[in-house]
């Protein structure tokens, strides 16, 4: 019970600490387009970012073939974020972000739909696939402000 209570406290904690951040980021003053863009790019980065990793987390065997297209809005939505922001860095590393989603999204249209056999390992392609998105998103997140 106790670990439970926990578990919760720290769920909750996180939770409002993400909600904290996204509250600050939406709270800066916008006194012109350019901070506009930018701060709905960051805001665009965190959602796909969210959406991807929770997609990754799932049950995939459920419709990977819906999944798969779901990773394909991601990209899109990623490849709309291109020259919306002043700064050089930031293509390339959208460019990066959506690239990993559309490999994401191969990955997960191969997954098969049985459920794996109790105790199975994590498939490593998974694994290298998560990491991918994590680690472009992080790249994105860091540039998705103007210079």
């Amino acid at each position: 019970m106790k670990s439970t209570r926990m578990v919760t406290v720290a769920a909750l904690a996180l939770g409002a600490a993400l909600a904290f951040t996204g509250c600050a980021a939406e709270a800066t003053p916008e006194s012109s387009p350019a901070a506009s863009s930018t701060v709905e790019a960051c805001s665009e980065v965190r959602n796909v970012t969210n959406g991807a990793l929770n997609t990754l987390a799932g049950d995939l065997a459920a419709d990977p073939a819906g999944k798969s297209e779901y990773f394909g809005q991601l990209t899109e939505r990623v490849d709309a974020l291109l020259g919306t922001v002043d700064n050089k860095s930031a293509d390339a590393a959208f460019s990066s972000f959506a690239a990993a989603l559309g490999e994401a999204g191969a990955y997960v249209a191969t997954v098969s739909t049985e459920a794996p056999a109790e105790g199975a390992e994590t498939d490593p392609a998974l694994i290298a696939a998560t990491t991918a998105v994590q680690d472009a998103a992080a790249e994105a997140a860091a540039n998705c402000s103007a210079e």
